[in-house]
């Protein structure tokens, strides 16, 4: 008797889910590991890997696969987010290590004391200058929200290193400037973190990452080091196909900040640990965090929460729960929380508006609705030609493996020709 394939986890990474379309195209097709290497030119050992995420296919490879199995191109979108990830797990070693080591270091150091960095004595820096650049941060963030990191990456990194720079090099004419000064100089760090993330540069995300832990450090701010940790030190880790990473990193944050954080910045810590737990499967544990997150988000007031975590509304909150439960299976609930964030997210925040409208169209496909996902998916594909978000183009390639066991309907060939014109390359 045959033995029965190997179960995969097309959830867990970009990788993973490649992986298991290609499965389910050559299983549709009857044919072999063997059979399915002779065709393309390569050996039945490497189309095996390739299943089960353990080696990254070549460009000309995904092609060839692609036409051979009749994807209509489904195979090909997955082209970009390979390329991403691929890079950074080449990347990632030194940058974890360094990441986890700044980690422990921030649990073990006494929080609250202020460090004063800049050695410039001639240039004193005063509560106008803070306020200033704090006004830039506001107005860079709102723009990224609405075009993606690729249109606004080199515009912030630019000012981060003439003006900001120029900035921390003087001396804060007391302890609650600079306090203000360095706390405001990790939230252009973590921004540049993340718009790089949506150029695919997640290596170099994690060099910013650290380098906002260490000014949030400086200006004695505990509960946003645990925030760049627990949030966006653990979301790159998912990004990036780290799921162990990721929880681990949502459990220092929480550890680090007990006694210490409202229930606004709880809730994302949650939310995200949540998010771990679902990718890895764990649904006692992803409930268990999603009622946390909920519970903390209503008893939480604007007034009593820090500014930076103002962005973390019901409509959030939402996404992240309709991530989960795609994660886990459950997409009635999904489609629900989706329906919930893309109500409330504000129109301006386009990335946002396209990643949840492909999860929508995801969660359609799975649920064997796939005409409609198609529809669904055709908006998402045009909110993501809109920005320059590799994180957008990963999610619709995500949909993209869902539409797979469909890849003969003329609705899914029609969707797999509009994305490689709207989203080439």
């Amino acid at each position: 008797m045959a033995q029965a394939p190997r179960p995969l986890s097309p959830q867990l990474s970009v990788r993973h889910a490649f992986g298991a379309a290609v499965r389910e195209l050559r299983i549709r097709r009857g044919l072999s590991q063997a059979d399915l290497g002779e065709l393309v030119f390569v050996s039945k050992d490497q189309i095996g890997k390739i299943e089960k995420a353990l080696r990254w296919p070549h460009p000309e490879l995904i092609s060839m696969l692609d036409a051979t199995l009749g994807a209509s191109g489904l195979l090909e979108a997955f082209g970009p987010s390979l390329r991403s990830q691929r890079q950074a797990r080449q990347e990632r070693a030194p940058g974890v290590e360094s990441l986890e080591r700044a980690a422990l270091d921030w649990l073990t150091v006494d929080p609250g004391a202020v460090r004063i960095l800049g050695s410039d004595s001639g240039r004193r820096i005063n509560e106008e200058d803070v306020e200033s650049a704090r006004q830039q941060l506001l107005s860079f963030r709102q723009l990224d929200h609405q075009h993606g990191g690729g249109r606004m990456h080199h515009v912030v990194s630019g000012y981060v290193t003439t003006e900001l720079e120029a900035l921390l090099d003087g001396v804060p004419i007391d302890e609650g400037t600079a306090a203000a000064l360095y706390a405001t100089a990790a939230g252009f760090w973590e921004l540049i973190g993340y718009q790089s993330i949506d150029l695919g540069l997640d290596g170099y995300a994690r060099t910013c990452y650290l380098r906002a832990l260490q000014l949030a450090s400086a200006a004695g701010d505990r509960l946003y080091g645990g925030y760049l940790l627990s949030v966006s030190s653990a979301h790159l880790a998912l990004h990036g196909g780290d799921v162990d990473n990721a929880m681990r990193m949502a459990r220092v944050g929480l550890h680090g900040t007990a006694g210490l954080s409202t229930p606004g910045v709880r809730s994302a810590f949650e939310a995200v640990l949540a998010r771990a737990a679902a990718r890895s499967g764990d649904e006692k544990v992803a409930t268990s965090a999603l009622m946390r997150a909920e519970s903390d988000l209503e008893s939480s007031s604007p007034e009593s929460e820090p500014a930076w975590i103002a962005y973390f509304s019901p409509a959030y909150l939402a996404d992240e729960m309709a991530h989960c439960f795609h994660d886990l299976g459950h997409q009635g609930l999904a489609q629900e929380q989706a329906d919930e964030a893309l109500a409330h997210v504000g129109s301006g925040h386009i990335r946002r508006l396209a990643i949840d409208t492909a999860l929508m169209a995801s969660s359609l496909a799975r649920a064997g609705e796939p005409e409609q996902a198609c529809t669904v998916g055709m908006r998402a594909v045009d909110l993501a030609a809109q920005t320059s978000s590799a994180r957008s183009r990963q999610r619709v390639g995500e949909l993209c493996q869902e539409l797979v066991p469909y890849a003969g309907l003329q609705s899914v060939v029609e969707f797999g020709e509009y994305v490689r014109s709207a989203l080439p390359g």
